[in-house]
């Protein structure tokens, strides 16, 4: 089946809608109501591009239009939790709401839906899932910020460059605050392989030599985020400050 581009017809909302539609199950009067609720239009021509889309941009909103419901199934399917972007689908019979629904849409409405309706049941949608999904997403640790669903770490709101290991080091031991992290678990987490010690204890080393150089945790540091627990990890601070009566104290190694 052919798939048509819609069109973006306005480049000033403040959010973006990602639409993977058939013309004749995506009425002009839905397309509008979305550009009402002040979402910019973007449109897929296939499930990969959609795919690709909400992956990679910051989109608010998957709407998947397909007159064919075995397609919509696998579109749901495919970009079920993608960067925890909501998903409204519109059918054209009621008797395909529910295949949708069980395949991961956040709601569904028919084609011949009144546009009010279509935009009440959008806004109920944001509300319900936007909020919960920020929440999921970021971890905030003192003056770090680690975004898990856009691999971004910010210190005092600067982007820190990190690669791939380090980034899932850090998210590790970030959702884990506070609590000795030991290295032969913490590569069984990054890379889901199992190391001996030796080699774990080698491997992380470099890794949080690294880390603690892009996130300026040198000597120098009063309060660094990564501390060493000598003989049994690492651990991320979350602490504005340590206690004086800390019981790791004598075991902490800062360099």
């Amino acid at each position: 089946m052919e798939i048509t581009t819609i069109v973006n017809k306005t480049a000033t909302g403040t959010r973006t809608a990602c639409v993977l539609a058939d013309p004749q199950t995506w009425p002009s009067l839905l397309n509008d109501a979305l550009e009402a609720l002040d979402f910019s239009v973007f449109g897929c021509h296939d499930i990969n591009t959609l795919f690709e889309t909400c992956r990679d941009s910051d989109a608010g909103l998957i709407v998947i239009a397909q007159a064919d419901p075995a397609g919509a199934v696998r579109a749901c399917r495919v970009t079920d939790n993608i960067a925890q972007v909501p998903i409204m689908v519109v059918m054209p019979r009621e008797a395909d709401l529910i295949p949708v629904l069980d395949a991961g849409a956040d709601d569904a409405v028919v084609a011949r839906a009144e546009p009010a309706v279509f935009i009440a049941r959008v806004r109920a949608l944001l509300r319900r899932t936007q909020p919960a999904s920020a929440a999921n997403n970021t971890i905030a640790i003192r003056e770090l910020t680690i975004n898990l669903e856009r691999y971004h770490v910010y210190l005092q709101g600067e982007l820190i460059n990190l690669t791939p290991t380090e980034f899932r080091i850090l998210a590790v031991l970030a959702k884990q605050a506070g609590r000795v992290v030991d290295p032969r678990a913490l590569l069984a987490s990054v890379h889901q392989h199992e190391y001996s010690e030796k080699d774990a204890q080698n491997l992380v080393k470099v890794h949080i030599a690294n880390l603690r150089r892009k996130l300026c945790d040198d000597s120098q540091s009063d309060n660094p985020y990564i501390l060493c627990v000598r003989g049994f990890g690492y651990m991320l601070e979350r602490r504005g400050r340590a206690r004086e009566d800390d019981p790791l104290a004598p075991l902490i190694e800062t360099a």
